[in-house]
């Protein structure tokens, strides 16, 4: 696996960066509906998300064909680098901003104090930004 260095915290404008990946999970999910996948990625009981698996499609005048490819390309691209991510790390960001809970239910799950599960979901958050190339520096 290959380690990711990530930059410096001071150099890193934090806020906007969760703002970003909130906006990438949005865009996940509505990419998901658009391919005709539920909104919402099934987690397998191994931790990772499903592979999506695109039946034929009936092509509606709502969406394009070109839409509807692209949408299943970015839901592929995006599914796998969430698989690359460390299991807990991709369990905090799913649960954080899929199933939108709170950061205590997502910490009550987890054998971690508060603090711990806060620096952990920063680099959880971090990394992903860093993945996707979306992280917003100062």
């Amino acid at each position: 696996m290959q380690v990711l260095v990530l930059p410096e915290n001071k150099d890193i404008n934090y806020i906007k960066t969760v703002q970003e990946v909130k906006r990438f999970f949005a865009d996940f999910q509505r990419f998901r509906v658009i391919t005709g996948l539920s909104q919402k990625p099934f987690i397998e009981s191994n931790g990772l998300l499903e592979t999506p698996h695109f039946g034929s499609v009936a092509f509606s005048a709502r969406h394009n064909i070109e839409l509807i490819k692209e949408a299943r390309l970015l839901v592929q691209r995006y599914t796998e680098m969430l698989n690359q991510m460390d299991d807990l790390y991709r369990k905090i960001l799913i649960e954080c901003y899929v199933e939108k809970e709170k950061d205590i239910a997502v910490m009550m799950s987890l054998p971690y104090e508060i603090a711990q599960f806060k620096r952990i979901k920063r680099r959880a958050v971090l990394e992903l930004a860093t993945i996707m190339g979306i992280l917003v520096r100062k």
